[in-house]
């Protein structure tokens, strides 16, 4: 394992809540048949990138390291998990702003919140790490 670099920071945004929003999606899409999902709490990070407006762009990343991208639309991808003990998953897309009235306050280092399992997990970090701006070149306002 290699050692991580520290100081790329997120937030933790609150699964249940998550939950709760992407359950009414898929109310509305399966009229009430289908079985409730859960989400995992994940970490909201602020990319390097600017949309077309100049804006950040986001992404929710997972303790495995995997994430996904604010789309052109402005919204982000939602892994859920469905059925007896989340043995299948699914995915409802989410605006960036609703994502947002879930965060926590609290927030972890990426390097902390992948957790270490092999050369994948640091490779997902570093790729994370390097969507993300440089937090040795940031000022703070």
């Amino acid at each position: 394992m290699r050692n991580r670099t520290k100081g790329y920071i997120g937030q933790i945004v609150d699964g249940k809540k998550l939950a709760t929003i992407a359950n009414d999606i898929y109310r509305l899409q399966y009229s009430n048949d289908f079985s409730e999902c859960t989400v995992d709490n994940l970490l909201f990070v602020t990319l390097d990138e600017k949309n077309v407006f100049g804006d950040n762009k986001y992404a929710l990343v997972c303790s495995e390291g995997v994430g996904w991208e604010q789309d052109t639309y402005g919204c982000l991808e939602v892994p859920t998990n469905i059925g007896q003990m989340g043995l299948w998953n699914g995915r409802v897309f989410i605006s960036v702003d609703t994502v947002k009235e879930c965060l926590t306050d609290q927030t972890e280092d990426i390097a902390d919140y992948i957790r270490v399992f092999g050369d994948r997990l640091d490779s997902n970090c570093s790729l994370w790490q390097s969507k993300m701006s440089d937090p040795s070149v940031m000022i703070e306002a």
